[in-house]
């Protein structure tokens, strides 16, 4: 499993987005973990797409959403035609001021909603022209690039969320509410560490039952329901790639005792920790 890290300064400079189409795929290895988040905009395709748990049927006329962290699992997938748009977080954190940013869109942020979306052809075509222009623009750089990028990638990302939400049911609103925004950031960051309502409501300095209203008023789910899929899913990855034990995953995961843990995946799947992972195992 090769871990890929962003090359900030392949064009001389810093700068914090990439692209590229698949006639540069084959530099991939077939089972890698980015530190980035990328937006695959294929054309034509066919096969599956392995990220972290989730088995995606690669079509014509799909859009990818990965974030960084994620197993990807490409040797079973074939990119015939596509174009790939690769950023970190920060790349528009710093242009909007907003350290958040990348939170509002379910697509990256939601564990419980698919990570990919297929459009009618014209409206895919449209995404992937701009696509295109992502690349031409990093290629031949002018002063006025780095504004011209953002401006595209914040256009994409807000109309591939309405065009998300017609698909899936959400809202199509990007979510605004601050305090719930850092709240998605802080469980990115902490969620194999904590695991409790009270620890993320002392970080956001809110009450405990303030943060269980905001999640049941934005969300239609408690904090602690929010808290528990977020960790499974870890959990989960962890159970399908990882070489450690059942105990070494149960105390990594801030477990105190591995039956805790086996406790846990029982209430959250069914299964014990050992059926789940013979399960994962199964693709």
């Amino acid at each position: 499993m090769e871990k890929l890290r962003f090359q900030r300064t392949k064009y001389g400079k810093e700068l914090l987005i990439d692209a590229c189409d698949e006639s540069e795929l084959e530099l991939l290895a077939d089972t890698m973990v980015p530190n980035f988040y990328i937006l695959a905009f294929v054309q034509k395709g066919h096969g599956t797409y392995y990220l972290d748990t989730a088995s995606i049927p690669l079509q014509d006329y799909s859009v990818l959403f990965i974030k960084p962290g994620q197993v990807n699992k490409v040797d079973a997938a074939h990119f015939e035609r596509c174009h790939l748009m690769f950023f970190e977080g920060d790349f528009l954190d710093e242009f909007f001021n907003d350290k958040d940013f990348i939170f509002k869109f379910d697509f990256f942020h939601n564990p419980e909603l698919p990570s990919y979306l297929q459009l009618p052809p014209a409206q895919f075509q449209a995404y992937y022209n701009l696509a295109q222009e992502v690349r031409a623009e990093l290629r031949e750089q002018t002063p006025e690039s780095p504004h011209i990028l953002r401006s595209i990638i914040y256009y994409l990302l807000v109309r591939l969320n309405q065009a998300y939400a017609r698909a899936y049911g959400t809202s199509g609103h990007p979510l605004s509410h601050p305090t719930l925004l850092a709240f998605l950031r802080l469980l990115e960051k902490h969620i194999k560490a904590q695991r409790t309502v009270a620890a993320y409501a002392e970080r956001l300095h809110i009450s405990r039952v303030q943060l269980n209203n905001l999640c049941q008023q934005y969300f239609a789910k408690t904090a602690r329901q929010i808290i528990q899929e977020r960790a499974m899913a870890e959990i989960k990855k962890a159970l399908k790639y990882s070489t450690l034990s059942l105990s070494e995953i149960a105390y990594d995961f801030n477990f105190s005792a591995p039956s805790h843990f086996s406790r846990f995946v029982k209430q959250m799947t069914g299964h014990s920790p050992q059926a789940f992972k013979d399960h994962l195992s199964n693709w």
